[in-house]
């Protein structure tokens, strides 16, 4: 045999011992496991909703500008995740709010954000992939700008999908030029959120999903084998009561005549008017000759049975043979001209 008929047989094995196993348990065994399963399911649902809403939490930071450098800058800190490098279904979402509480004056200003991966936010390489991630030939360092028309105490929403590693983020208000406007008495606040355990909370969670399916699978077939039982149980005492009520009645005999479906009369002469005179043919011809009588003894015998049985009259000239035993058979009998009996064809 190959490798994998030695498999399949195996399996095939081992299903029938765990059929054998589950025929096996008693009514007692089945409840206690089947309660067992029901905990299961709520078990693992519960410990499933709580890495669903740990994925869905979110780590919440903000920055203020600072009237120094009239930046907003902020050390994000290690952000932690599935260590892929590149745009992927695995990156960690970055969610921020940028708040423009007291915008510059210039006829046209716009918000621009940076996020750069680097894991000292004061070192002065920073300006350079600030530059990098402007024209946007890298993963690792991201930029972006705001579409709508800034005005004061206006809110603008920014999204980014970074991998795990060291961030650093700034924010400030640009002219039409692009460059940086650091004059006046401004203001500006970033409200931000990361989602660093949305991939490992949701493969968590979608596995107790899966292992609470199997639970409940498991809880439907102990149901299921307990109705089974249950059942089986009903049926028998039913049949049980039926065939001693069933005993009972062939023991006490017929309780009554059988129905009349026989002749109940002799049959009925012709009505007035109807019977004509035999034809002339026939009145011409003499009469045939009567057969001899047969004698009593050279009849045939009757259908009597041989045994000791007794029969006794019943109701219309009907007659139930009483067996020595006491019992009655089922077969109604009539009399016969030769005073023997016979069964009622009917």
């Amino acid at each position: 045999m190959t490798e994998e008929e030695l498999d399949a047989a195996g399996a095939l094995a081992v299903d029938e011992d765990q059929d054998e196993l589950m025929e096996d348990l008693s009514l007692e065994e089945r409840q206690e496991r089947l309660k067992k399963a029901r905990w299961n399911v709520f078990l693992y649902l519960g410990v499933a909703a709580i890495f669903f809403f740990f994925a869905l939490f979110p780590m919440p930071f903000s920055a203020d500008l600072d009237e120094f450098s009239k930046t907003a800058e902020k050390d994000v800190g290690l952000v932690w995740g599935l260590p892929l490098a590149g745009e992927d279904l695995f990156d960690v979402p970055m969610r921020l709010t940028v708040t423009a509480s007291n915008p510059p004056t210039e006829p046209s200003i716009n918000i621009a954000v940076y996020v750069v991966e680097q894991k000292d936010c004061t070192d002065y390489s920073l300006s350079d992939k600030m530059v990098e991630a402007k024209e946007g030939e890298s993963h690792a360092y991201q930029y972006q700008e705001g579409t709508e028309r800034v005005l004061p105490e206006g809110t603008y929403d920014f999204e980014f999908n970074i991998d795990p590693g060291h961030y650093c983020l700034v924010a400030y208000y640009i002219d039409a030029e692009g460059e940086i406007i650091d004059t006046g008495d401004i203001g500006m606040g970033v409200e931000g959120k990361l989602y660093p355990n949305q991939f490992f909370g949701g493969i968590l969670g979608f596995a107790c999903i899966s292992l609470s399916a199997f639970a409940f699978v498991g809880a439907q077939r102990h149901g299921a084998a307990m109705r089974k039982i249950l059942e089986g149980e009903a049926e028998s005492t039913e049949a049980k009561v039926l065939s001693e009520a069933s005993q009972a009645r062939i023991m006490a005999g017929p309780t009554g005549a059988p129905p009349s479906s026989g002749p109940g009369g002799p049959p009925e002469g012709p009505a007035d008017g109807e019977a004509g005179e035999p034809p002339e043919s026939i009145d011409n011809e003499a009469p045939p000759s009567p057969a001899p009588a047969t004698p009593p003894e050279a009849a045939e015998p009757s259908a009597a049975p041989s045994d000791e049985a007794t029969y006794e009259p019943a109701e219309n000239g009907y007659f139930f043979r009483k067996m020595p035993d006491g019992t009655y058979d089922q077969t109604v009998y009539v009399q016969n001209a030769d005073g023997g009996y016979e069964a009622y064809q009917g």
